[in-house]
Formats: C-alpha cells, structure tokens, sequence
C-alpha cells in the first residue's frame, strides 16, 4: 500500500462511520430486527437460542450484540451504531485490499465510494441483520485466503477456515462457499501440501463452527429445526421451491425494485462478468472474488421465499473483481488516447452508479418511506421513534422483570420486561399449527389456542399487539391479519382493558377486579 493510501485509510473509516450510523439512525425498521435483538438481550441474561428460545437462524449474531451490548447499552441506538460500525469496517477493509491489489490510492477511493452509494449495501447493511456481520467475516476470510501461496503458514491457512467457519455461524447456508474456497486453496498450494492445506482450512473451519456444534449437542432436535424444519414448513414450497418467484426476484434484481437497483446491479455484474472473461491475462484475485460473489448469489435463490436483501452479501466481492479488473485494463493500455477514453467511460459509468441510488437513499434513509418492510396502517409504526415511544409506555406499565405478551419482539428490547415464553420470536406463530403440541413445546412454539388459554388464565398481565402479524410469506397475510382480529375480541372477552394506542400498536392490561 503507497504512503498516499495509508494517509488516507483513517480519513475514510471516519467518513464511513459518519455516513453508515447517520443511516442506521434514521432507516425504517426490518421486522427481522426485532427478534434479532430480543435474541441478544436473551443471550445477555445467560439463555441460549434454540435451547431456550426459538431462532430460526445461525446462532453468532445473538451472541456477538450481546456482548457488544454488554459494554454499551441494549438499545436500539447502541444496536443500530454496531452494525453501521461493521459495515464501514468492511467498506474499508475493500479500500485497504483494492489499494493493495491495484497499488493506486485513487482505485481504493472508487470501491469506497461504490460501496457506499450501492442501494443494496446502504439499505440493509446498516440494520441489525445478518448482512453486515456475515460479510464482513467472509470477507476477512477472503482477505486470508487471497494471500495465500504454495509457502504459506499452515496456521494462515487455518486463521482463513476459522473465519470461514464464523461466517457459517452467522449464515449457515455459506456453508456452500466453502467449496470455493476448498478450490482457492488446491489451485495456490503444492501438490504434495495440497491434502494437508486443505485439513488445516477445515480443521480451522471446525473451530469456527464450535458455537453451531454446542448448540446441536445441547438439543440436536430444535437446533435441526430451527435451521432447517422451519424452513423447510413455512412454505408451502417447501425447504428449495417457489421457481416461478425466483425468476420474479431475478428480474428485480435487475429492473429494481425492493431494496435492490437494477441499474447498479446490471451495472456491476455485466461490465466485470465481461473483463474477467474477455481478458487472458489477469491476477487471479479479482476472479477468485468474482467466483465467491457468484457462488453467493446462486446460493441466494435457494431459500423459499427468495428475497432481494439476500444478494447484498455479493456486492463486496464483486465490487473487488470490478474495480481491480478495469484498473488492469487501464495499465495495459499504451496509447494516452485510449486511456483518456477509457478514463472517461469509467467516470461516466461511476456517475450512473451514483445517480441511480438517489431516489433509493430518499426512499429508505431521508423520508422514511419504502418496501422494506410491510406497509403498516401508520408507516411510522416502523420508525424508531415510535418503536422506542412504545418501549417507553411499556416501561411505565410493566415492572422490572413482568412477563409481557408482545407479538413483536423488538416493542419490549429496549425495556426490562421478559417476553411471554414462546413469543420470544414473531416468526414462530404463523406455522405453530402445523406442529404438534409435544413438537411446540420442545421448540418453544406458542399457538394460537394456546396464547388465548393464557389470555384466560392471565398469565401476562400486560399484552402489546400490533395492527399486523408478521407473516413469513404473502400467502400468509390474509390469516395473521384475521388472527389478530381474533386475539383482539379474546382480550376483550377475558378482561383486558386497551390502556394505550400508539399509532397502530395497542397496549393492553389486565385489572384484576377487587
């Protein structure tokens, strides 16, 4: 890296922090983060997902806003920084590895600016998602194994697969990238180490995916579940299916629409698919990041249902292979003329880039409207104002420690009440009648009967319920808005006096009478 880049390396992190927290701070609400973060604070309090709780994800992301909550604060703000700080750490990782690549300061500015003007980076990476934690591991892994050679350290090799096998941990179904790996590993090793190479990657990926392994053994039946099963039943396409819906999102992801721009996307796949496979020479980092993106994407379709955020785990490898690719295109040039006209389509290319996410950056970050997540009666239901007004006359109700039934999450995060056990996570209930009671109670899975039962019995004496149900898939709208309805007459019948509105959440307390 050239003195002029490595000058320039804390002026970008700082820019980036700005940029990222200021969007992490005003962007509307996933519903996801809800139980993202309730997770956390339960982990927080020595409880375990799966064992304890029902999550129907890889177990890493709980544990590590835990413990980032731990020396700050759980709440949504402090929350919300953390994932703006980790995605402009991954933003200046690329700077620092492109000016390495390149050797150009000005070619690790471009990725910098290219990452954070990318809708599908600035939408969902500052969030408490998966997104921000799981790339900035696999990319830390990419890093390691990018460096890489036939007289490497064998515990290099290792570092790579432990940080492999973290990625795994927040996303398991990077399980897959691993085969890329694998082969990066064979085509920059000796033959005669070429074995061994691959069994320190492994035996490193192992300890990476120690907390995935104590977790199965601690209950193999709810961990399988809630990784798989779940799945696998909240479909009716099942685990891999909905193929007419995959090539809808194939088409969005290229025409834009729903947290993605298909300018930037089509922008960006094309042009780099094109220079890495219409150029015989080339350094064989940029298509190993290019294999690592695509293989990303493909596994990205699988899922039922398929959503567009998924991709944003491709956008930092590609932009690797992009912009490290039209570099060595410019190098080799040797007529000025040509240089000045390459010179000037890649400017008038990185204004298009940069135009298109304007109207995205106004939709998601400056007037807080979007798609983001379903439109709700009063859209600033979604807000983190109104988000921590609810947590606030939450507090004033429920005492320290009080049992609450909130049928979202993240309404009782910010406050010291305990959830209602089984509604831990919002995404349980829609698919809670397709299980059995023995098979609900092992997961830590409420129904609806049984949540009216514990209206009955009183068992929360304060309930918090929102105008809509989360519903894992479109066709499951219709029934969670319907159950809602039943819920609300059920409150009424069993005595239950509506205390608070707040836009389109209703908070409800039990008076016993005297």
């Amino acid at each position: 890296m050239t003195r002029t880049a490595k000058l320039l390396l804390v002026p970008i992190l700082a820019l980036q922090m700005l940029f990222f927290i200021f969007i992490a701070r005003h962007r509307l609400i996933g519903r996801d983060e809800g139980f993202y973060l309730l997770a956390s604070r339960l982990v927080l309090t020595h409880q375990e997902p799966y064992v304890d709780f029902f999550f129907p994800q890889a177990p890493l992301l709980p544990c590590v806003y835990a413990l980032w909550m731990k020396c700050t604060a759980a709440s949504w703000a402090s929350a919300r920084t953390f994932s703006g700080l980790l995605t402009a750490l991954l933003g200046t990782l690329l700077y620092g590895h492109v000016c390495q690549q390149t050797r150009r300061w000005l070619a690790g500015l471009v990725v910098v600016i290219l990452f954070a003007s990318s809708t599908l980076v600035f939408v969902w990476f500052p969030m408490v998602k998966t997104h921000s934690l799981a790339a900035l591991l696999l990319f830390c892994a990419y890093l390691v194994a990018s460096r890489l050679s036939a007289e490497s350290s064998r515990w290099l090799i290792a570092a790579g697969g432990l940080l492999l096998g973290l990625s795994v941990d927040t996303r398991s179904y990077l399980l897959l990238v691993t085969t890329v790996f694998v082969w990066w590993i064979c085509y920059n090793s000796d033959t005669r180490k070429r074995l061994v190479s691959i069994l320190w990657l492994l035996g490193g990926f192992i300890i990476g995916v120690v907390p995935c392994l104590y977790l199965f053994i601690s209950s193999p039946s709810a961990f399988l579940f809630d990784n798989l099963g779940y799945h696998a039943i909240r479909s009716s396409a099942g685990l891999v299916g909905m193929w007419g819906e995959k090539l809808v999102v194939l088409m969005m992801l290229f025409l834009g629409r729903a947290g993605c721009n298909g300018i930037q996307d089509s922008v960006l796949l094309f042009i780099t698919l094109g220079l890495i496979f219409s150029r015989r020479r080339q350094s064989d980092i940029p298509r190993f990041a290019f294999q690592i993106g695509i293989a990303i994407a493909f596994i990205s379709f699988l899922p039922t249902p398929v959503l567009t955020e998924y991709f944003s785990l491709c956008l930092p490898f590609l932009l690797v292979a992009a912009v490290c690719v039209v570099n060595d295109l410019l190098s080799e040039m040797e007529s000025q003329r040509e240089r000045l006209l390459a010179a000037a389509a890649c400017v008038a290319v990185l204004g298009i880039y940069l135009g298109a996410s304007v109207n995205d950056f106004g939709k998601y970050v400056v007037i807080d409207h979007g798609t983001a997540v379903q439109r709700a009666s009063d859209e600033d239901d979604w807000g983190l104002q109104r988000v921590i007004k609810v947590s606030h006359a939450i507090s004033q109700i429920a005492g320290p420690g009080e049992m609450v039934a909130s049928f979202w999450p993240g309404d009782i995060f910010e406050t010291k009440a305990n959830p209602l056990p089984g509604l831990e996570n919002d995404f349980g209930l829609p698919i809670s009648e397709k299980l059995t009671p023995e098979q609900r109670a092992q997961y830590h899975i409420l129904s609806p009967s049984e949540i009216e039962t514990s209206f009955a019995a009183h068992v929360a004496r304060v309930v918090v319920l929102r105008d809509q149900l989360s519903a894992p898939t479109p066709e499951d709208a219709d029934r969670m808005r319907r159950m809602g309805d039943s819920f609300r007459s059920s409150l009424r019948v069993h005595g239950y006096t509506l205390v608070r509105a707040i836009g389109g959440i209703s908070i409800y307390v039990y008076y016993p009478k005297v």
